[in-house]
């Protein structure tokens, strides 16, 4: 019996999820040209389209200061606007959420994230992405857990974590259309 259990461990082992293969697919994930995305945090609902430069997110859902809320940016500027208003021109600052940072500066993932507690699980992927330097204030993202369906389809989720592991929020994919939008999406009109 003890023979056929290690066995079986051995074998799990042998096909289990390396870092490798997940850093090869988020390499991947880099290399995208654009998409649209519908995505749930708590109460909200945002979508947001890539198309490379280019960033658009609408809030759809939510508290009335925040739906119909949209921010536009190429990566050097930002618009934004609330519900009621103007389209406002600003500096466009850098992306904190290492899977964004990943469509604009993948090498800073690998330069300043380690991979952590990778695992797959009923076809899907899970993993830690962890700054390397966490940041001593537990207000502050210092993790993000994923889980992915490495195929590109749904569910796609995502938690970020405090230093001492607390979930300081959730997202969760609800829609995902890899087809770039047309650039027609990101003109901003006053």
């Amino acid at each position: 019996m003890r023979k056929v259990l290690a066995f079986v461990a051995v074998w799990g082992l042998a096909f289990a999820l390396s870092p490798e293969e997940v850093w090869k697919a988020l390499e991947a994930h880099a290399k995208v040209t654009g998409y649209v995305a519908q995505a749930r945090q708590g109460p909200v609902v945002y979508q947001v389209a890539f198309r490379r430069p280019w960033v658009r997110i609408d809030w759809l859902e939510g508290p009335e200061y925040l739906k119909g809320s949209a921010l536009v940016s190429d990566g050097q500027r930002a618009w934004s606007k609330g519900p009621k208003g103007p389209w406002q021109e600003g500096k466009a600052t850098a992306p904190e959420d290492p899977l964004q940072l990943l469509l604009s500066e993948p090498q800073a993932v690998a330069r300043e994230y380690v991979l952590r507690e990778v695992q797959e699980e009923g076809g899907l992927w899970r993993f830690l992405l962890a700054k390397r330097v966490p940041p001593k204030d537990e207000r502050q993202p210092a993790a993000w857990r994923i889980t992915l369906n490495p195929k590109g389809h749904l569910p796609f989720r995502y938690e970020v974590l405090s230093p001492s592991g607390k979930v300081l929020s959730q997202v969760e994919y609800l829609k995902l259309d890899l087809t770039p939008p047309p650039q027609s999406l990101f003109e901003v009109k006053p």
